[in-house]
């Protein structure tokens, strides 16, 4: 609703007036849309508020006394709804997601190691449940507290509510709560109805989510990368291999075979810098590495991800405009690969492929220089 309320022209114009005048020396926010699918947009969106809560309550109040009625109307029911439990939450939430926007970012980096993926998924764990505490939890009641000031909210408001009686009980005499939620007052209230259940669920999340089986396998995955300093370890590779029902007798002797196998390719010139030029090196001797070289197949598999796919819409979104919608599904797929995959295609030579197009078209009518 905030997001909605300020992208307007002449609200976001008040806005950005307000920070400056408010905070001169800082630069100036935008509030961000909020989204349900990325962490890292909902940490940009609760730091945002967070940082420009003066500018929002002072936007706000100018513009719940202008004589438009609609948007003051609006404007006194954002007023209504940013109270001390807003400006508790927001602070609470924008401090644990600080917490895992590292990992985010790391778990879609295009360089991805599944190695450095897990410790660093521990570290995250480790960090949140040092911060389950009272200490962490006064801290941020006390920078709430300051934040309400700073807009002159009140912190603990009291909230007077109607207890309503459900519709299918209204001829009958209750005596029991009927499911009501239990109201939250207090700073101990909050702490252990809000701040502990947040971290717990985020903590077992993670721990399901990253299991230490599956951490073992995504370092057996990573020692099969020749620029890792675990390649070819069999310490680190025997989890994975007793995971997919490989014998560590034939693995050890899989290994010994192929380090001197991949040391003579390289002595011979050619390049094995990825897990996928294991793989090629490894392809016409697979019926002599019969285990490590179905690792190496499961290890190019396990770290595909939905990164890239969503990197992809990104390209056919900036590919796909006005002046191509007469274009044919062939070549829009065409365009979509070298967009896609722009870092292969500017290594081509673009004389090759002038002199094959011509080589291949000797009967058109076109002089290509």
């Amino acid at each position: 609703m905030l997001y909605n309320f300020f992208s307007g022209s002449v609200i976001h114009k008040l806005f950005v007036e307000k920070q400056q005048e408010l905070e001169p020396t800082k630069r100036v926010v935008e509030l961000k849309r909020l989204s349900d699918t990325r962490w890292a947009s909902q940490y940009s969106t609760l730091w945002a508020i967070k940082r420009a809560l003066p500018a929002i309550s002072a936007t706000l109040a100018d513009v719940s006394d202008q004589s438009n009625a609609h948007r003051a109307t609006e404007a006194k029911s954002l007023i209504g709804l940013i109270d001390g439990q807003f400006v508790l939450h927001v602070t609470m939430l924008e401090s644990i997601f600080s917490l895992t926007k590292t990992l985010s970012d790391h778990l879609q980096a295009t360089d991805l190691e599944l190695a450095s993926a897990t410790d660093l998924v521990c570290s995250v764990v480790d960090t949140l449940n040092e911060k389950r505490n009272v200490e962490t939890w006064n801290a941020i009641w006390e920078c709430a507290s300051d934040q309400c000031a700073s807009v002159g909210i009140e912190m603990q408001r009291p909230q007077v509510r109607r207890k309503a009686q459900p519709r299918h009980l209204q001829e009958f005499v209750v005596n029991s709560q009927t499911g009501s939620r239990e109201r939250l007052e207090t700073s101990d209230d909050y702490r252990n109805h809000c701040f502990f259940p947040v971290i717990d669920r985020l903590v077992s999340e993670l721990n399901r989510r990253f299991l230490s089986e599956s951490c073992h396998i995504l370092r057996g995955a990573t020692a099969l990368n020749p620029k890792h300093k675990t390649f070819m370890d069999k310490d680190c590779l025997l989890p994975m291999a007793k995971h997919y029902g490989v014998m560590e007798e034939n693995l050890s002797a899989e290994l010994h075979q192929a380090k001197r196998l991949i040391e003579r390719k390289k002595q011979n010139g050619d390049i094995v810098n990825t897990t996928h030029d294991v793989l090629v090196l490894l392809r016409p001797y697979k019926d002599a590495f019969v285990d490590l070289y179905k690792l190496v197949c499961i290890s190019m598999t396990l770290p595909v991800t939905s990164a890239a796919c969503e990197r992809s819409f990104s390209c056919l979104r900036r590919l796909k405009t006005y002046l191509r919608n007469r274009s044919g599904d062939a070549r829009t797929s065409n365009l979509g690969v070298l967009v896609i995959s722009s870092r292969r295609t500017k290594e081509l030579d673009i004389n090759a492929v002038i002199d094959r197009f011509a080589a291949n078209h000797n009967n058109r009518r076109l002089v290509l220089l």
